[in-house]
């Protein structure tokens, strides 16, 4: 018998990410979260400032996707990075579905410094123009 994945849905790629970086295949694309999610995350755990802050992110991904401070797409990976502030600043990685019938999912959460999110805004900036 095979293990089936079991995934939830946290979200959805709002109109204003479409819009903002042309992704129009993916518009209201449905986000996931699998359990498989906590095997990469828990590499990130010593990196957040306390085990609560650590657990409330985790608990908070679908609030991270649903109203960010900030998106960044990456082209070179086919992924979004979702930012906000929990606790502290965190950031969801969303693996872009490569091939049809796949998902688009969370492959990461992890704490990142203001000064990251300002770069990376700076840089969102130039390549949209």
């Amino acid at each position: 018998m095979t293990k089936k994945n079991i995934n939830k849905i946290v979200g959805r790629i709002s109109d204003d990410v479409v819009e903002k970086y042309k992704l129009y295949d993916y518009r209201n694309e449905e986000i996931v979260q699998s359990l498989n999610l906590y095997k990469h995350v828990v590499k990130h755990a010593n990196e957040f400032e306390t085990v609560d802050s650590f657990n409330h992110t985790l608990s908070n991904i679908s609030e991270i996707i649903k109203d960010p401070i900030f998106v960044y797409y990456d082209p070179n990976r086919n992924s979004l990075s979702y930012f906000k502030e929990i606790d502290e600043n965190v950031c969801a990685v969303v693996k872009l579905k490569l091939k049809k019938n796949k998902d688009t999912y969370v492959v990461s959460v992890f704490p990142v410094n203001f000064k990251k999110i300002e770069k990376l805004k700076e840089k969102s900036y130039i390549i949209n123009r």
